[in-house]
């Protein structure tokens, strides 16, 4: 795919500007998130690995190689000593639409091979997850770290599609993660495996909340043609921080032979390389059951495989237009996003505070004996009951007073979307 944009084609990084592209109209809910460093940046970051993938080992060019693998290692890490860096054949600079998603989530689902066992409905709590934007191929990798925020982003106005001299290729919205949800419901015809402990029924998935915010992230993306009858080689880099992630892109080719380096990787054509606080781009926590600690990592192995898959940008991508003026669809900024993470942190509360509840009801206060060490004067079991009763009934004004809590806090978008649907 990249191997076909319109980039145009560079000597130097001197040239920097691309034919000229019309500006996606972006809805007012869009932030972006400016671009951190000049694409000069960019390719000194990436120049050893470039050098490195790009090496064809031939022994006509094996010496033009080494030396230019050498000179992009000391243009990185001793740039004073005026060495240059593998140069990219183009380069353009790219905004790529992406959505952050706080939601809570449920569904039944069963942890055990056992057909026969009864489900458990599962509260699932999305908070700061990753959704792609767009259905081009990079929808299938992860370009937002964790440790990005609102704070890091601004309103988009078209003055943002010139930043440190380059002319930015900005692309459309075409994934709706509002769209997909009611896809997964729509679509399936029974139970769904996570692995082979962990099914969940997509029909029966229901949103307590959900928020999509909108954002524009800011990347690089190098092509690098080898020497030689090679196929090109693409480097995105992340470019709202420091230079840190970036992901090194095979472009295959029929009428062109495969790098040494491309048939090491093997069937990865996305390889992840620099350093990242990321952990997963979907971020799930299953807060109930408290029981299964370890599902929430099995559920985001399960999302990551389902979106990184080959098929996935078309599979996402929708028919219709994006609807931005969803009540769903807000701003990312602290007034937005503060009273949702409110009223999911009540909602951890009210799971902590039933599953504290179930545990005490299932205690039989005849059956309590007291055991002290060192022994005192004797304890009256019925007076460690009937406290056990009063911190059961204390437990029990807590929980309605956290439910009336939580139902006041409901952002108002919420209650309107709802009573859109009682009414649709």
């Amino acid at each position: 795919m990249w191997a076909r944009a319109g980039f145009i084609r560079r000597g130097s990084l001197n040239c920097r500007r691309c034919y000229s592209l019309s500006i996606p109209d972006y809805h007012s809910k869009v932030r972006a998130i400016p671009f951190a460093f000049p694409p000069e940046a960019a390719v000194t970051h990436v120049g050893p690995i470039a050098a490195t993938v790009t090496r064809s080992y031939s022994p006509s060019t094996i010496r033009e190689e080494l030396g230019c693998l050498a000179g992009s290692f000391i243009a990185k890490h001793l740039p004073a000593m005026g060495y240059k860096t593998i140069q990219p054949e183009r380069i353009q600079a790219l905004y790529y639409p992406s959505w952050c998603i706080d939601a809570e989530a449920e569904a039944k689902a069963w942890f055990s091979p056992n057909p026969d066992d009864p489900p458990e409905v599962v509260t699932v709590h999305f908070q700061h997850a990753e959704l792609p934007g767009n259905g081009s191929e990079l929808a299938r990798i992860s370009l937002r770290d964790e440790t990005i925020t609102y704070k890091n982003t601004k309103p988009f106005v078209p003055a943002l599609t010139n930043q440190h001299g380059s002319e930015i290729l900005c692309l459309p919205f075409n994934i709706s993660p509002l769209e997909l949800l009611s896809r997964a419901r729509a679509m399936s015809f029974g139970v769904t495996k996570v692995d082979d402990d962990f099914r969940f029924d997509p029909r029966s998935l229901n949103l307590n909340l959900v928020a999509a915010y909108p954002i524009l992230i800011p990347v690089y993306v190098l092509q690098y043609a080898p020497q030689g009858p090679y196929s090109r080689v693409t480097i995105i880099v992340e470019a709202y921080a420091e230079p840190g992630r970036y992901y090194v892109h095979f472009v295959n080719s029929p009428d062109l032979r495969k790098l040494p380096a491309q048939e090491f990787f093997g069937e990865e054509d996305f390889i992840a390389m620099g350093l990242s606080g990321s952990k997963c781009r979907f971020s799930p926590n299953i807060i109930s059951p408290r029981s299964r600690p370890s599902a929430s990592e099995d559920l985001c192995a399960w999302m990551s495989n389902f979106v990184e898959d080959r098929g996935a940008p078309l599979r996402l991508t929708s028919k219709q237009p994006i609807d931005m003026d969803d009540c769903r669809v807000r701003e990312w900024t602290e007034e937005e996003i503060l009273p949702v993470h409110e009223w999911m942190q009540l909602g951890r509360n009210l799971i902590r505070t039933r599953g504290m509840i179930k545990t005490i009801s299932t205690v039989n206060v005849d059956q309590i004996k007291v055991f002290e060490f060192p022994p005192r004067m004797n304890t009256d079991p019925k007076k460690v009951a009937a406290g056990l009763q009063g911190f059961f009934k204390a437990e029990e004004e807590r929980l309605q007073k956290l439910e009336e809590a939580r139902a006041a806090r409901t952002p108002a978008w919420w209650r309107q979307w709802q009573d859109s649907q009682k009414t649709s």
